[in-house]
């Protein structure tokens, strides 16, 4: 495993990190929660030292396999953790059963205008400092740490980038890292566009970024203005959330991604350098230099195994890259 300067954290991190999205719940497969502690140990022994949760994945399961997994090697990894977003009791089942129904609609082929509302929903946020506080807290109790490594706000919309609360919330993080309960904090961004809306922030240490070969956008400048700012980049979505999967047919593809060309074209190229679309996806993201971390998201060790040999494949070429970037 190589490693990578996180901004001007001083941190030395994995240059793959561990997305806990898809572990805990009804996710947990095989074994349950025996099978996710298990591959988060497997993880750590192969180098991964990057661990990428929120508090809602899950219910706040997902803290709780990773704390419990680091517990006796806390020192060993770095946690990143996010906050702020409420889920309502009366959401709460359908957000256990969303990670679910999603990928049982691609595999029937609906198009998502026939996905049940109920399941597109979305819960909602609060970044006001009392509620912030609390959610630190609760994160820390889940994690059985004395500290994160890194909070960061959960998808605030640009009208919260833009807006005063944000200040407050940036405040509390100030003050709860001087207290000593986190180290760091950051922002995760739900569009690469957004990211010019935090380069004025102050006490900033990073910026999650959706990007990959389904996404490319933040090469159009985003990078060279975070990088500038010595903020460490966390880059998410590398496989296209699951859509670059040689599973799905052409028809699958069609009725859910509206890029279905682009990942036609991927998978095409990809296939003529005697890749896989996902091998060639995660060797894009690691040649952008000034990306700190690339988080895969992974619920079985077979995903773990199948994420290393990619990240241990040879490196694009740059006649490579000039294809697979081609509009």
């Amino acid at each position: 495993m190589r490693y990578r300067q996180f901004g001007k954290t001083g941190w030395r991190v994995s240059e793959i990190g561990f997305g806990g999205a898809r572990i805990g719940g009804l996710l947990a497969q095989d074994g349950g929660r025996a099978t996710s502690l298990r591959m988060l140990e497997a993880a750590c022994d192969a180098g991964i030292n990057f661990y990428d949760t929120a508090d809602m994945y899950s219910q706040g399961e997902s803290e709780i396999l990773i704390g419990k997994a680091f517990r006796k090697k806390r020192e060993k990894v770095f946690i990143a953790t996010k906050g702020g977003y409420c889920l309502p009791r009366s959401k709460r089942l359908i957000q256990l059963i969303k990670p679910i129904a999603k990928p049982l609609v691609r595999t029937i082929g609906l198009r998502r205008g026939a996905v049940p509302a109920a399941l597109s929903g979305t819960p909602s946020q609060d970044f006001s400092s009392g509620y912030l506080r609390r959610a630190v807290e609760s994160s820390l109790r889940r994690l059985g740490s004395d500290h994160i490594d890194l909070y960061q706000l959960h998808s605030p919309s640009r009208e919260e980038l833009r807006g005063t609360r944000l200040q407050d919330a940036l405040g509390l993080l100030a003050r709860l890292k001087v207290e000593g309960k986190i180290r760091e904090y950051g922002i995760a961004l739900d569009s690469a566009a957004d990211a010019a809306e935090c380069l004025g922030l102050e006490g900033l240490a990073s910026l999650q970024i959706p990007f990959g070969l389904m996404d490319p956008e933040a090469l159009d400048g985003v990078f060279d203005n975070v990088s500038e700012r010595q903020y460490g980049i966390i880059a998410r979505g590398c496989f296209g959330g699951g859509e670059l999967k040689p599973s799905l047919t052409e028809a699958d593809l069609r009725a859910i991604e509206p890029k279905w060309e682009r990942v036609l074209q991927i998978r095409r190229l990809a296939d003529q350098r005697r890749r896989s679309p996902l091998e060639a996806a995660l060797q894009f993201s690691l040649s952008i230099e000034s990306i700190s971390v690339t988080i895969l998201g992974m619920r079985t060790p077979q995903q773990l195994a199948a994420n290393l040999l990619y990240y241990a494949a040879n490196p694009l070429s740059n006649e490579e890259k000039r294809e697979l970037l081609a509009r």
